[in-house]
């Protein structure tokens, strides 16, 4: 294992899956989680049906006093009613402290509402210049939709990245209200 935790065959995603002990239902595919004494520590969207064929083994979730109302919030996210996430608390230690400080910041764009990534710079008291950094660290976010990086865009509108594809992102936002 390298210093990403990824294997030899270079898949941090896989080795997620097998530590999962949280998971949800969602038309696309399940929605995987695991948790620490500390709350969720990732959260894993399906991406591409290839992807699903991962051998996994799902510890209890009995034992989570998080799972269930995680269950209910997404839930109620997917069903296209504005929601918070307030009462999930997060283990965010593996980050470095500037990724918790853009995390952070990206926690606090509401429901429906968009930004740049320029902007979310300028948010966290730091120049509109820091956007690369920005989108570097939500591309390492290790619990979308609850840290919603969907909701940064690039300068001028442009959906920038998503590290679970653009076909989320648009889905996400569409979810939220966002015309494109």
């Amino acid at each position: 294992m390298d210093g990403n935790g990824r294997d030899a065959s270079g898949s941090r995603r896989d080795l997620m899956l097998e530590s999962a002990n949280f998971r949800y239902h969602h038309a696309r595919g399940a929605i995987y989680g695991r948790f620490t004494e500390r709350g969720l520590r990732n959260l894993i969207l399906p991406v591409g049906a290839s992807k699903e064929k991962v051998a996994y083994l799902l510890h209890s979730a009995a034992n989570v006093v998080w799972a269930e109302p995680l269950h209910s919030a997404l839930a109620r996210y997917f069903s296209g009613r504005p929601e918070t996430f307030a009462g999930i608390p997060l283990d965010l230690e593996a980050g470095t402290a500037f990724q918790r400080q853009v995390w952070e910041t990206a926690r606090r764009i509401p429901w429906g509402a968009t930004t740049t990534y320029g902007e979310l710079a300028c948010l966290m008291g730091r120049a509109r210049g820091s956007a690369r950094a920005v989108g570097q660290a939500l591309g390492a976010n290790p619990v979308s939709i609850l840290v919603p990086c969907h909701r940064i865009l690039a300068s001028g509108g442009g959906l920038g990245g998503f590290s679970c594809g653009l076909d989320w992102k648009r889905e996400l936002l569409r979810l939220e209200g966002y015309r494109f």
